[in-house]
């Protein structure tokens, strides 16, 4: 337990190796990992079409942020593995948790386009535990909501994982 807490904030798109990088993270310095999609599919299955997704979606960010700055009010580490999609989200977050007195450590992980969509349609064959099925029409609605870091935000740039 450090005396300032750090939240490392996981940004980047599907595909991109945040909750592979989440977990040697987690590993490297002891914080608490969590990861939004693997609770998200434990509720409502592999599935992100369902009725109801994004409704679920933004209960589960809201609940896991709420178990993370209990832990940073406690002192301790924590890793968010959500992505962080949009720019103005990421600011607030990075307000919220210097307001708390922490430090916030954002990474983003980028990776090419053709890397995503070959990862997303081998994970979409068959998921593990903390994926969803993605068609290459859903990563495509996705892709037209992605915000990535522009060179006016502070975030480290984590190196690609294959």
């Amino acid at each position: 337990m450090s005396a300032k807490p750090t939240v490392y904030l996981l940004c980047g798109f599907i595909g991109a190796g945040k909750t592979t990088f989440a977990q040697q993270l987690e590993l490297r310095t002891g914080a608490v990992r969590i990861t939004k999609d693997a609770c998200l599919i434990r509720l409502i299955g592999h599935d992100a079409t369902i009725p109801g997704y994004a409704e679920s979606d933004r209960k589960i960010i809201e609940l896991s942020r709420e178990v993370a700055f209990q832990f940073v009010a406690q002192g301790i580490d924590v890793i968010l593995d959500e992505g962080f999609w949009d720019k103005e989200e990421r600011a607030t977050m990075r307000r919220r948790i210097e307001g708390m007195g922490a430090e916030a450590v954002p990474y983003y992980l980028d990776a090419p386009i053709a890397v995503i969509r070959a990862r997303v349609a081998r994970r979409s064959a068959d998921p593990p535990p903390d994926s969803f099925r993605i068609s290459d029409e859903l990563l495509d609605v996705y892709l037209a909501k992605w915000e990535p870091p522009g060179d006016d935000e502070d975030y480290v740039l984590a190196r690609e994982i294959s």
